[in-house]
């Protein structure tokens, strides 16, 4: 299968959320935030539009809800031919990205010789609290997930992503630290 391009890997994202169960547009959005959106998030202009081929592709269906003073509320589930495409697209083979194409504070101590080791060293600090302010996010999804009632077939999934996660952001907050060390001697 040729590579996926970005529309199609919002499709996916969204086929995966309502695998979890049914919900709205905006439960979509939500749930992302609360769950993927440290390695993936989409936003509305994404999520309507990818429901709207899904829907006309017969992978979902729309339950339109009356409410009483309050617009009508669609809740979207996916179907068994919309389990397929899902178990299908997670089968085939994927581009793997290991490194960001585009890294500012790489750039910046690459030419870092231009200036002082103060500056880069100041960069390199300000990228060690931000990435420490993501291993937090992880820790804490860690003590969620570990102490989750009722685990279902997701929930080692769930654990090992978190893992990549935490060891990702560890392993470059000890690079910061490595690379600090490094400029002040």
């Amino acid at each position: 299968m040729a590579r996926q391009s970005g529309k199609t890997n919002t499709m996916f994202a969204v086929l995966g959320i309502l695998s979890l169960g049914p919900h709205t547009g905006y439960d979509i959005k939500q749930h992302m935030e609360q769950s993927t959106s440290y390695f993936w998030n989409e936003n509305y202009g994404q999520i309507y539009p990818s429901l709207a081929e899904l829907l006309d592709r017969k992978d979902i269906t729309v339950e339109v809800i009356r409410q009483k003073g309050k617009p009508d509320k669609k809740l979207y589930s996916i179907t068994d031919q919309g389990r397929q495409t899902l178990s299908d697209w997670l089968s085939q083979p994927m581009e793997h990205v290991v490194m960001l194409k585009k890294n500012e504070l790489l750039l910046r101590v690459f030419f870092g010789g231009n200036s002082s080791p103060e500056t880069i060293i100041k960069h390199i600090q300000e990228h060690k609290e931000k990435l420490m302010e993501s291993l937090h996010i992880f820790e804490e999804l860690e003590r969620w997930l570990i102490n989750v009632e009722h685990k279902d077939h997701n929930h080692k999934y769930w654990m090992i992503t978190m893992s990549y996660g935490k060891s990702q952001f560890s392993s470059l907050i000890s690079w910061c630290d490595e690379s600090i060390k490094v400029l002040s001697s």
